[in-house]
């Protein structure tokens, strides 16, 4: 029964997904957000259980890519959709359609399952991560229902939906937030990170997500620097 724990809150974060889809769809965006952090919680969740029960399987692999493609994938773009679909720029002759609402959401949903397709396959993403996570990509576009909109605002959707299709499927190294130790010389910018994250939400609240994931990939660039340096100073 306990092999089956970890898959029983997989399919939290799937269902979790599905709800946010549908509150998006009935223009309830932040609601929708929300539940895109549920998920994120029961994805946390479900690797921790396994861990913690030693239990593994193949299956629990499969359902948790596919649960994290509807919930981090899907559910983002739909409320990047309607995001767009407020904005009446862009718009085909004669069939109305919005032309970004239609092609950006699409385009963030098809990078989001090649990289999650791709890290199933990487052995190199064992401890650190190589382009960025798809649930990282995901807060950013779920942090948008809660801006004031302007004139601009559509601009900044394609820019960043474009900017984060990119880095999910880039090679970029990036730290993870997993703690071999508590030494804060192997970890100091795990403490920055979460000190910073902290600091931001309790400021901004959901409006901090994209400068929070902003100051992640500056200094994951800042540590491949310095061990680079370090590397070189050892030879």
């Amino acid at each position: 029964m306990k092999k089956n724990i970890p898959n029983i809150i997989t399919l939290l974060n799937l269902a979790s997904g599905i709800v946010a889809i549908i509150l998006a769809l009935h223009d309830y965006l932040h609601a929708a957000a929300i539940m895109v952090i549920v998920a994120s919680l029961f994805d946390f969740c479900d690797g921790l259980t396994a861990r913690l029960l030693h239990v593994h399987s193949l299956i629990g692999k499969e359902l948790d890519s596919l649960s994290d493609v509807v919930s981090f994938g899907v559910a983002p773009a739909i409320i990047m959709y309607q995001l767009l679909l407020k904005s009446h720029d862009f718009i085909l002759p004669h069939y109305g359609i919005n032309i970004p609402a239609l092609i950006c959401p699409v385009l963030f949903a098809c990078f989001a399952a090649y990289r999650l397709a791709k890290f199933n396959l990487d052995t190199l993403q064992t401890e650190n991560f190589r382009g960025l996570p798809t649930p990282t990509a995901a807060f950013v576009l779920i942090s948008f229902p809660f801006f004031q909109m302007n004139d601009y605002s559509i601009i900044i959707y394609i820019i960043t939906i474009l900017v984060l299709s990119f880095l999910m499927i880039s090679t970029i190294p990036l730290f993870s937030l997993k703690f071999k130790n508590l030494k804060p010389k192997d970890n100091i910018f795990r403490y920055i990170i979460i000190f910073i994250s902290i600091l931001l939400l309790g400021c901004l609240q959901f409006k901090a997500i994209p400068f929070i994931v902003l100051i992640y990939i500056l200094l994951s660039m800042i540590e491949l620097y310095l061990n680079k340096r370090l590397k070189k100073t050892s030879e």
